[in-house]
């Protein structure tokens, strides 16, 4: 089951008219991100254009996945929140006061 691990605003007490951006630190039910491994190969050539070392290390790229869970807010001023970030696990809203 999914589960909001915070919620965090960017400063204690807003006018009217500033941004209000929020954080929310969630646990999704599903992942919203697929890990892909894909691998590096070096390679050292000589002067006379001979390949005399090579070697080859792994890495992820966390790529996003087709069907992550959605994160979404409202208020009671009825105000209306846009996502400018999702990672999977941390999404953040923006607003107006």
């Amino acid at each position: 089951m999914a589960s909001i691990t915070s919620m965090t605003f960017d400063q204690p007490a807003y006018n009217p008219g500033d941004t209000i951006t929020l954080t929310v630190a969630y646990v999704a039910d599903t992942p919203g991100v697929s890990p892909v491994v894909n691998t590096a190969t070096a390679s050292v050539t000589n002067s006379g254009g001979t390949v005399t070392a090579t070697d080859s290390a792994d890495f992820t790229v966390n790529e996003p996945a087709a069907a992550g869970d959605t994160v979404s807010v409202t208020d009671t001023g009825n105000r209306t929140w846009a996502e400018q970030s999702d990672d999977g696990s941390t999404a953040v809203f923006t607003t107006t006061a």
